[in-house]
């Protein structure tokens, strides 16, 4: 009887040890809300819409572990699903079950290395120092300035060393004969101490800007910094990003530029007010379609209120200001100089 009962105390003890080195969270949000935009066409007409994926959050649905192995090093996990609130089907048309993140790697003293799908070294240290932190990811430009936002076929590494992170990237381009065509590799550095955190990174793909029957790899250099700086209750942001494709003519250019101030006015309610602005060289293809060269100014103040630690109420008012290119529009024309956006939902994470 007392050999049962301690066989049945050291089984316990070794699950309880398991269990205690191996973790598994499930998490998410859902965010539900409605914008209303004007001249969306060559008419001047408005137009009324559910931000399906996420107004103010892009929606989520994840899966994290770690596993303790042992002299300070784990194994860690990500798998993150989009979802499209109005429909509950895919954010994505491929079908992509886990587009967001999917993810392993391992972590310890010096850092941690991750492979598959995940955000790209420019996207983390953008993050630093956009106004609305990626809030509002379809109508501010600062997650277009990212260098694609993710990368598939991943290996990052990311290691803290004081008040700096080092980052480094290499997707595979995963093309027979080579391996940079189609590749991506950047590096950044970030700096967070006190009140003041600023940034920089630097990224190198070579992108197919033929097609998949007569491919033609050309570099594309992506450079981005900027910083931010708390004092009292606000922060000011601002960020600078310059990307040029090489082409076989002309190439093409896009540079975003942005500055912002966050402020706690309440407990509660957080306002954010920023401009952003994209400046775009492109060729032209002709005379009706892609009209080369443009430039968009966009103004917008937001606020969110918590209603508890998980659900938040938000809203926002943007104007932009569109020349060129962006005003005459590509092969739908819009020929409209200004946009008036407003927005409001509510949006819960779990």
């Amino acid at each position: 009887m007392k050999q049962h009962l301690l066989g049945a105390a050291l089984l316990g003890a070794l699950s309880a040890t398991a269990m205690a080195q191996s973790t598994v969270a499930v998490y998410g949000s859902i965010d539900a809300g409605l914008r209303n935009l004007t001249n969306v066409d060559a008419a001047g007409d408005s137009k009324l819409t559910m931000g399906s994926n996420g107004t103010f959050r892009s929606n989520r649905l994840g899966f994290k572990g770690s596993e303790d192995l042992g002299g300070g090093m784990k194994a860690n996990f990500v798998l993150e699903s989009g979802f499209n609130t109005a429909t509950g089907a895919l954010n994505n048309t491929s079908g992509a079950l886990f587009q967001r993140e999917a993810r392993v790697g391992l972590s310890g003293a010096m850092g941690e290395v991750n492979l598959g799908r995940q955000y790209t070294v420019a996207y983390r240290t953008i993050l630093a120092f956009d106004p609305f932190v990626f809030r509002y990811p379809g109508i501010t430009y600062a997650l277009s300035a990212t260098a694609g936002i993710r990368n598939s076929n991943d290996i990052q590494y990311a290691g803290q060393f004081g008040n700096v992170t080092l980052r480094a990237e290499y997707a595979l381009g995963e093309v027979a004969g080579s391996t940079t065509n189609g590749a991506t590799q950047a590096i950044g550095a970030s700096y967070a101490g006190g009140s003041l955190r600023f940034g920089g990174s630097y990224t190198h793909s070579k992108h197919n800007v033929g097609s998949a029957a007569a491919p033609d790899y050309r570099d594309d250099n992506h450079f981005a910094i900027g910083g931010a700086y708390r004092f009292g209750g606000a922060t000011a942001s601002a960020g600078y990003v310059d990307e040029t494709q090489k082409t076989a003519a002309r190439d093409d250019t896009s540079r975003w530029t942005w500055a912002g101030l966050s402020w706690n006015a309440a407990p509660l309610l957080r306002m954010t007010g920023a401009w952003y602005r994209i400046d775009s060289f492109h060729s032209k293809a002709s005379a009706s379609v892609a009209a080369g060269d443009g430039k968009k100014d966009l103004y917008m103040v937001g606020a969110t209120y918590e209603l508890s630690k998980r659900t938040a109420i938000y809203s926002e008012v943007d104007v932009a200001r569109l020349a060129g290119a962006y005003a005459s529009g590509g092969t739908t024309r819009l020929n409209q100089t200004r946009q008036t956006g407003v927005s409001f939902g509510i949006m819960h994470t779990f």
